[in-house]
């Protein structure tokens, strides 16, 4: 049956069935044998030419290590002050102690300090101050500015702003604020 059709078909039709077969068999190969292999010798290429980067700038890396740790440890400065490492009940007093330096620092009269606390609010737990201040407008823009430097996140939850004496032609304010600062409970 085999033999019948090879002998009725043309020579150049059946040479072109074959060179179509050896083709496909060809592409088959490529696709499935050579072409994964290829890929995988890229992408070993590739990582080894990252690590002869990396080898050859050990020492860079050390340093980058370094200033990624810093600047890890200035965000947690940022976020939570001196204050992120004292212990909760030691918390209160180190506020309240900065609170009166940066006082003293800025021409800005502490009148009182009453410490209480808040809400929890998700993980965080609230440490309320009721802070009462006598000041000059910049000098009080000035110690907000330092708390914040002091401090880290302090939040300033109500304030109430007056004048202390309408005699006065320089405006002193009598200003009191609830500052909220923020502790991750455990």
């Amino acid at each position: 049956m085999i033999d019948a059709y090879l002998e009725k078909t043309d020579t150049r039709t059946l040479a072109a069935g074959v060179i179509v077969i050896v083709v496909l068999v060809c592409a088959v190969q490529v696709l499935y044998l050579l072409w994964p292999q290829w890929q995988r010798y890229r992408q070993v290429d590739e990582s080894r030419e990252i690590l002869a980067r990396i080898s050859a700038g050990g020492a860079g890396l050390a340093t980058q290590l370094q200033a990624i740790e810093g600047e890890v440890a200035g965000l947690a400065k940022r976020l939570h002050g001196d204050m992120a490492e004292l212990p909760a009940k030691q918390m209160e007093s180190y506020i309240i102690g900065r609170l009166q330096r940066v006082s003293w620092n800025t021409d800005v009269d502490l009148i009182s300090i009453k410490p209480g606390v808040g809400q929890q609010v998700q993980m965080f737990q609230e440490g309320l101050f009721d802070v009462e201040l006598r000041a000059g407008y910049h000098d009080f823009v000035t110690w907000l500015q330092r708390i914040n430097d002091e401090l880290g996140f302090i939040v300033v939850k109500k304030y109430h702003i007056a004048p202390f004496d309408r005699q006065l032609t320089d405006a002193v304010l009598n200003i009191r604020l609830t500052m909220v600062a923020y502790r991750m409970v455990n």
